[in-house]
């Protein structure tokens, strides 16, 4: 008992050093600095279809084409921080929380499906972007999975209020089959996608310690070799931030996931982004949608990870904002 005590103790000690080393890591990166400012936006709540209230906010007043910005699972609208600041002088900006997530109410129902989050843009749209103008939407993973899915449900509506779109670290499909999170053979490729699928719903809270443990998987499985400390921390906030049932719902939605008929519906000019050392959705995913659609520009990030607008902030305002002044 001594002994093992001896060791469990160890092994925190081991753990607070590594983590005053992040922290000192942090503290010394440049981008811990901006990543920490915070984009007051003008706040309004929107409510969905079904009874679920989104956080929104809007930033600039600029004349340029209106841009709308989606994030993707477990992440909030922080995740744009970098856009945000970057595009709002020119170019009016809307950016929301998805339903559960960040600032937004919980998901009336527990309705965690790509309807509801289609429904939820297309509200946004209706109550919080004027009608005169069609925007250029830019989705993160699941975000650009809520657009495609909004395209599905509103084909009508695609050309009258979308000018363009960028559909970043995305996919419509197989997205736990194509995943690069555990490598195993073709023969067990089956029992593995079982396993994936039932651990992305599995309802088990996401342990905050250690730290250091936690943010090494966080850049294991989201960010690049690239990522500074500062990103890394930034990123393991939003992903603990995530409540477990918003988690487990959506791993679920995720864990089967079918858009692909979704893409007919899209024929407005996308640009698609991949990343080299995506191991969420790989460049393959991007490549099919990219075939898949009648007007897209593929662009292949490399050195970053599956959180692009963190970590190739400069590459994804630059083409969210080339696209908006393109299409004005």
């Amino acid at each position: 008992m001594a002994a093992g005590a001896a060791v469990v103790g160890g092994g925190a000690v081991a753990c607070s050093i590594v983590e005053r080393r992040d922290r000192r890591a942090v503290d010394g990166d440049p981008e811990g600095e901006e990543l920490g400012r915070v984009c007051e936006g003008r706040a309004t709540r929107v409510r969905s279809d079904d009874g679920t209230e989104l956080h929104v906010e809007a930033f600039g007043d600029g004349a340029g084409r209106p841009v709308v910005l989606v994030h993707g699972w477990m992440c909030s609208m922080r995740l744009w921080h970098r856009q945000i600041r970057d595009l709002s002088p020119d170019h009016p900006v809307v950016a929301y929380d998805l339903r559960g997530h960040g600032r937004s109410g919980p998901a009336a129902g527990g309705d965690h499906s790509m309807d509801a989050l289609a429904a939820d843009l297309d509200a946004v749209l209706h109550q919080a972007v004027g009608h005169d103008v069609p925007v250029v939407l830019a989705g993160h993973s699941m975000g650009a999975m809520s657009i495609v899915a909004w395209a599905r449900a509103h084909p009508g509506e695609v050309a009258r209020r979308v000018a363009g779109a960028v559909l970043a670290n995305a996919g419509v499909e197989e997205l736990v089959g194509q995943a690069r999170i555990v490598a195993v053979g073709d023969a067990l490729s089956k029992a593995r996608e079982a396993f994936a699928q039932r651990l992305l719903g599995w309802p088990v809270p996401l342990p905050s310690r250690p730290r250091a443990v936690v943010s090494r998987v966080v850049r294991a499985v989201a960010l690049g070799p690239a990522a500074s400390p500062a990103q890394v921390a930034f990123s393991t906030d939003m992903v603990l931030a995530c409540p477990t049932e918003v988690r487990a719902g959506f791993g679920s939605t995720l864990s089967t996931l079918d858009l692909l008929d979704g893409l007919d519906a899209l024929g407005v000019p996308t640009v698609v982004v991949a990343a080299e050392h995506d191991r969420l959705t790989p460049p393959v995913h991007a490549r099919r949608i990219a075939a898949a659609l009648a007007d897209a520009t593929l662009v292949e990030i490399p050195d970053a990870g599956h959180l692009t607008p963190i970590e190739a902030h400069a590459e994804i305002t630059a083409l969210i904002g080339e696209l908006a002044r393109r299409h004005s």
